[in-house]
């Protein structure tokens, strides 16, 4: 691996990991920025009804069932590294639009779906992309710091980049504020650039067609026992934990009768779950090992859910046990994300990180719409409280696929190779490498 040469045990002098999460922190920034402006350009500028927000939201999120299978082979045929840079300029070109035709009064509301769905696509192909580069830039064994330094970034922008892009608002308009976005992908893409590290690859076999590929990372996610009760969890408890978000701020405003000052309050300081949890990930992995921590972790977060249907006034108790169960949520799925995607790395062949990456990711959305749905239905039919508590009890249901897993005793990261996959995997990994090499203009998905 290119990054086991690096002799420092610490990633902070790691010239190419910080040149890749100095992209990633400068990018999440303006992104944030994005996040604000983008629907109040559509709500103060185009005069946009609920259900029109509503379907600009949903064309940013649905890309990666669309669209994310066929990335992940993308990324596995080619160099990560130009597909990361690549990815940002597509952003920062997309986005400048926005500004550019609001400025000559034609920016459309149909304008903003298209220009919001082709970023969700380049959002995945970063995501796939970079979730893939990782391991060929650092150890084996450094593979969980990584992923926490990356996470705190996350973590930092959603707490500070509102507030940035709130300070940012009262300036400029929705749609020039985008800008400070434009230039953040520009600015990830120039760090980029100048990460010189080879690209560690594993010889591959040779290509079929992209159906094929996309089947050999189905079937490598479905049959290895650790990823298969990863994705089968995170399948079933998407479906509830996009529930609890589909009424969790009605719940707050119609039930517990939350002031909208105090509800910007309460995100805040729950969120600072994301920053503790990102810290604690990598101390509390040693603690308690990987296994038992990857399922004690959305044990504690199913607890901290069960407190918001909980919550009543007066509203200083409320305001209390609301940002409890924030922060008890989110602190422990972050110690959770950032471990198992540490282990999915781990335990996948360089070549088809991009496939695995993509599966994973697909599975894991797959019941998102779902959930939102059934948040919807069951708020409407039997109140928001008793659905809410119904939702929080339905989360469990996600951890009988990791305590019944192989889990239960993995203490660390097992050895990144295809030993770690059984021998039907193996042996379908390689089956097609006597497979016709076609032509992989023919191939590769057109983006």
């Amino acid at each position: 691996m290119a990054g086991s040469r690096w002799k420092s045990s610490r990633l902070w002098t790691h010239p190419g990991f910080m040149k890749l999460w100095t992209a990633q922190t400068i990018s999440l920034l303006g992104s944030a920025i994005t996040t604000l402006a983008l629907p109040l350009t559509a709500i103060t500028l185009l005069h946009a009804n609920p259900l029109q927000i509503g379907i600009l939201f949903a064309s940013g999120q649905i890309s990666p069932l669309l669209v994310g299978l066929f990335i992940g082979v993308w990324v596995d045929r080619l160099p990560r590294r130009p597909l990361l840079i690549m990815a940002d300029l597509g952003r920062a070109a997309l986005l400048a639009l926005i500004p550019l035709l609001s400025i000559f009064h034609v920016l459309q509301i149909e304008m903003l779906y298209l220009i919001n769905f082709l970023v969700g696509i380049l959002n995945v192909l970063f995501g796939v992309a970079a979730s893939a580069f990782l391991p060929s830039l650092i150890a084996q064994e450094q593979l969980i710091e990584g992923n926490s330094n990356l996470q705190l970034s996350r973590s930092t922008m959603q707490i500070v980049g509102p507030n940035l892009a709130g300070a940012l608002l009262q300036f400029v308009t929705a749609p020039i504020a985008i800008i400070g976005d434009v230039i953040s992908f520009l600015c990830s893409a120039l760090c980029l650039a100048f990460t010189h590290e080879p690209e560690y690859r594993e010889k591959s076999p040779e290509r079929t067609t992209v159906f094929k590929e996309i089947g050999i990372g189905l079937h490598i996610v479905l049959h290895h026992p650790i990823l298969r009760a990863l994705a089968a969890s995170n399948f079933t408890a998407n479906i509830f934990w996009s529930a609890q978000m589909a009424m969790f701020l009605l719940y707050m405003i119609r039930e517990v009768d939350v002031p909208t000052p105090l509800i910007g309050l309460i995100f805040a300081v729950g969120n600072s779950g994301l920053l503790i949890g990102t810290i604690l990930a990598r101390y509390v992995v040693r603690w308690l090992g990987l296994g038992p921590t990857l399922i004690l972790t959305p044990l504690i977060s199913d607890l901290g859910a069960l407190l918001i249907p909980f919550a009543s006034r007066p509203l200083p108790l409320a305001t209390g046990m609301l940002i409890t169960a924030q922060f008890f949520i989110l602190a422990p799925l972050i110690i959770f994300e950032v471990n198992q995607v540490s282990l999915r790395q781990s335990c996948t062949p360089e070549h088809v990180q991009g496939r695995v990456s993509a599966t994973m990711q697909f599975i894991g959305w797959a019941t998102v719409p779902l959930g939102g749905l059934l948040g919807g239905w069951l708020g409407a039919m039997i109140g928001l409280r008793l659905a809410l508590l119904l939702v929080s009890i339905g989360l469990w249901s996600a951890l009988p696929w990791l305590i019944w897993s192989p889990l239960r005793t993995l203490r660390e990261l097992p050895a990144q190779n295809t030993a770690s996959l059984l021998p039907s995997q193996r042996q379908h990994l390689n089956n097609h490498s006597s497979s016709e090499n076609h032509d992989s203009s023919k191939d590769v998905p057109a983006m």
